[in-house]
């Protein structure tokens, strides 16, 4: 047997360790290449090199970028913002004015902190650099004493992966066990700015542009103060844009959610704000991940401020399974922090038009003797947090509650049924949120079209739920929920390029055979799973679903949400984004499904 069979290049998101620990000096690498290494291994574009390209630098950017506007506790009176650049710009404000000329501005100091980002290694024309390492026989990768790969096999870039080579997105999306070629990350100094305009007039539309005299500001943006309590919003959701490092030169899936959020604002001009629950980036620690999310979608960013909510994805380095990021969230907003809790994220709430929003952390699942023994997806201090707050804000009289976060309790696949921190908190999410009076729960996650009926708290079954028997009236042409005593939770897809498969509707056995871990399943129970929803969608129609609960990464099909919430209203619109965009195809939007919760 070639010897050089027994080396594996399954690519991955995961893993590798920064530049300063994966060089050629400590290992030892291979005398010779074979040419057809990658064919061999099932990859047919990939040839190795046996000398690693020459790392291009990071090229400083001193104009503010990653720019992120975000509502803060006190919406009718302050924004928040946040920005970076690479040296440090002293004098660094947010102006504020009334007038889109910028005149008689106000200006807020913003808060500097420096950092240090880890970029990908890239050759000179922006090609992610990979090394293949050698695996032992169970394909796990062989270090030295320092942890260092022992032998590196040879280098590749991938200009050499092309859309066709489907098995790199595929394998880039799951295969996160050490059978992978590596990355190798730059240290960067950079600086963060942190600001708040405070001391707004509420119902006011306003005018901002953020930086320095020295390093310049960026564009003009916009943002409306929220109103009084029974004034009509509207908001956007969308989840998941997870764009990935290593799909950014073959498919950038960043440029898909950027699309999305066009698109919506096309369809809601005149949304307030949009809320995004959760996995913005695929691997935290690659900030070339969140330089294309931000910086692709600042055109519409910089006038449509955001709620955000942390997710799995946005904790997770290159060694996911190893240790987290626990700041990058909070590193790239400027959201609030409740309790000086971060981990992963934060936990926060604010009021909107009467209107109150629970944005909580599913991230807070370390293990913890006090606050967390079983490592939940939710601790206890941030759960009663959640029960006072929400409490305080109906005897405050808000007209509807809104609870976000990223991890789901009801969807159509997988992980609400199998995400071991979720199991240990879900029954307790329900039953807060049914006895609470929550009346939507926005999540993500689950990247299918999810929308259940309305539903109150029961420990009669695994789901913890049971359909509320509602009337329903029909008004303007859409269907509500009148007076529901339960609660309706939504997912809207995703905005990036992964999407699961509606698991549950073809019966036990395909379940355990996507998901082994839930073959406990029988049909009666994926009956019952079913019945819950009165949305359970896959709007992608992947091959790979035949035989697995995601697709090939490759999806053209995006989705979000538009709400419109008046004091006693809440409609709810599903919209479909539809065409490839690499390919230069248009790019059309429409409203696939309306619905409604009134209170009479």
């Amino acid at each position: 047997m070639n010897r050089l069979k027994k080396f594996t290049i399954l690519v991955s998101s995961v893993l590798t360790l920064s530049a300063h620990t994966i060089t050629v000096a400590p290992a030892v690498l291979a005398e010779e290449v074979d040419p057809a290494y990658g064919a061999e291994n099932g990859f047919d574009l990939i040839n190795l090199s046996k000398d690693k390209p020459k790392v291009a630098p990071v090229e400083a950017r001193n104009t503010p970028n990653r720019i992120a506007t975000s509502l803060t506790k006190e919406p009718t009176t302050s924004m928040a913002f946040n920005w970076y650049t690479t040296d440090k710009m002293d004098g660094a404000i947010v102006k504020v004015s009334k007038s889109d000329d910028m005149s008689d501005a106000k200006e807020f100091k913003a808060n500097i902190e420096a950092v240090t980002s880890e970029y990908a290694e890239r050759d000179e024309n922006g090609y992610y650099i990979y090394s293949a390492a050698k695996v032992d026989d169970e394909g796990n990768l062989i270090t030295n004493d320092k942890g260092e790969p022992a032998e590196i096999v040879g280098y590749f870039t991938d200009e050499q992966i092309t859309r066709d080579n489907t098995q790199w997105t595929a394998d880039g999306s799951k295969d996160q066990d050490g059978k992978i070629a590596h990355l190798g990350l730059v240290d960067v100094k950079e600086h963060i700015y942190k600001a708040t305009a405070d001391g707004l007039e509420a119902d006011t539309q306003y005018y901002y542009q953020v930086g320095s005299a020295d390093g310049g500001f960026s564009e003009v943006g916009s943002f409306r103060t929220a109103g009084k309590a029974g004034q009509e919003f509207q908001f956007i959701h969308y989840t998941d844009t997870q764009n990935a490092y290593w799909n950014a030169n073959v498919n950038n899936e960043a440029a898909y959610g950027a699309d999305t959020v066009n698109h919506a604002l096309e369809i809601a001009p005149e949304a307030d704000f949009a809320l995004h629950t959760g996995d913005f980036v695929e691997t935290a620690q690659v900030e070339d991940e969140w330089v294309d999310n931000l910086d692709m979608s600042q055109a519409a960013n910089l006038n449509l401020p955001h709620v955000y909510t942390p997710g799995n994805h946005d904790e997770y380095t290159v060694r996911w399974n190893d240790e987290k990021d626990l700041t990058a969230f909070n590193e790239h907003t400027n959201v609030p922090i409740t309790n000086e809790a971060v981990s992963g994220g934060s936990y926060y709430s604010f009021d909107y038009n009467g209107a109150h929003f629970v944005v909580l952390n599913t991230n807070d699942n370390k293990a913890d003797k006090k606050d967390n023994p079983e490592a939940g997806a939710i601790g206890k201090a941030q759960m009663e947090w959640a029960k006072k707050d929400i409490k305080k804000a109906k005897e405050n009289g808000a007209n509807w509650i809104v609870m976000a976060y990223h991890k789901p309790v009801y969807s159509a696949s997988y992980h609400a049924l199998q995400d071991e921190d979720v199991q240990v908190v879900r029954e307790q999410m329900v039953q807060v949120a049914d006895e609470l009076g929550v009346d939507i729960v926005l999540q993500g996650h689950d990247h299918n079209l999810t929308r259940t009926k309305s539903l109150t708290y029961t420990p009669d079954n695994f789901a913890y739920g049971q359909i509320e028997d509602t009337q329903k009236e029909t008004i303007d042409g859409v269907e509500y929920h009148v007076n529901p005593k339960g609660v309706t939770y939504v997912i809207p897809n995703t905005s990036g390029t992964k999407t699961y498969d509606a698991i549950y509707q073809k019966g036990a056995d395909h379940v355990a055979k996507v998901r082994p871990k839930l073959d406990w399943m029988t049909d009666k129970d994926t009956d019952l799973r079913n019945s819950l929803f009165d949305i359970a969608a896959r709007p992608e129609n992947s091959p790979k679903f035949a035989f697995n609960h995601d697709n090939y990464r490759q999806s053209a099909v995006q989705n979000f949400a538009s709400y419109t919430v008046s004091e006693d209203k809440f409609l709810i619109e599903f919209y479909q984004v539809s065409g490839d965009l690499h390919n230069g195809e248009e790019r059309t939007v429409e409203l696939i499904n309306s619905y409604g919760i009134v209170k009479k």
